[in-house]
């Protein structure tokens, strides 16, 4: 079995590939599952990315950190988790960073927010 094709394309840390990916998977599990709620589609993407890397441990850590669940929060929290060793240069560039996630979710045609 191979890995989900949006899941290919991630890239470790790198702030407009991990929205990509994310909106990618988002998108593709909101169009196979067209009920599904978000806090769903949220679980389904977390539990196939950290299934196909072997890190569930992380995929606790970012469930654990959404609360509003959209694909942008998905996102950051997942830069945050994949990244705690650099959480003090997230938070100094977090408004420029959302902002570059934003418009990469939103090139794939999903509401970031």
């Amino acid at each position: 079995m191979g890995f989900p094709k949006w899941l290919v394309g991630s890239r470790k840390g790198h702030v407009s590939g991990t929205a990509k990916t994310v909106a990618q998977g988002w998108k593709t599990i909101k169009e196979r599952n067209p009920g599904m709620s978000p806090v769903d589609i949220a679980h389904t993407y977390v539990r196939k990315r950290y299934t196909a890397t072997g890190d569930m441990h992380l995929a606790k850590e970012v469930l654990r950190m959404l609360r509003n669940v959209n694909p942008l929060n998905l996102s950051w929290a997942i830069l945050m988790v994949e990244n705690k060793d650099e959480s003090i240069n997230l938070y100094d560039r977090m408004s420029e960073w959302q902002h570059i996630m934003t418009r990469e979710i939103r090139k794939h045609g999903i509401d970031p927010e």
